[in-house]
């Protein structure tokens, strides 16, 4: 199952980069017989919230399966609606266990929120640090290199059991 989960992610990256480059042909004034074949620059293709944050669900590594609960941001003790005037969309993929192990997608409407809101994720996994260490030590090491990417105005965060191929999977997914 895993690896078909995997596998799909791989696919949808692959899907997206196709479509972000093209080959157009481009008539030459002169000779309206010959065509240019060269690899015209386009813009990347638009994320979607929606799409980025269930392919992290489904590829990175978690103890337990995660499952969408949006209210989780809105309701958080961590104070991220504070920045709702600022948000475009937010989703969160999290376990029902006790576990630091999330996936938290923002949208924000400009870059300077969504460095705000990167800097208030690197105090919440200070926080996630202090709060696991007190009473589950062991799920600590997890936190140690959460990720946290900013891309425009996109954020990603996710803590898994393996941090460094989350990474991967996150700017395999962004481009």
């Amino acid at each position: 199952m895993k690896r078909t989960l995997t596998s799909a992610a791989l696919l949808l990256a692959m899907m997206l980069f196709a479509v972000s480059c093209t080959d157009t042909p481009t008539q030459n004034p002169d000779d309206s017989t010959s065509t240019d074949t060269s690899t015209s620059i386009t813009e990347r293709v638009p994320l979607e919230l929606g799409v980025l944050a269930r392919a992290l669900a489904d590829t990175c590594t978690f103890s337990e399966p995660l499952t969408q609960n949006d209210a989780y941001l809105k309701n958080h003790l961590y104070g991220f609606s504070a920045q709702a005037d600022n948000m475009v969309a937010c989703t969160a993929y999290v376990p029902a266990g006790i576990t630091p192990e999330e996936v938290l997608v923002f949208e924000m409407k400009t870059a300077d929120a969504a460095n705000t809101i990167a800097d208030m994720l690197r105090g919440y996994v200070t926080y996630q640090e202090t709060q696991y260490g007190s009473y589950k030590p062991e799920e600590v090491p997890k936190l140690d290199d959460a990720v946290i990417v900013v891309d425009g105005t996109f954020v990603v965060y996710v803590v898994s059991t393996d941090n460094a191929a989350a990474n991967k999977t996150v700017s395999d997914l962004l481009g």
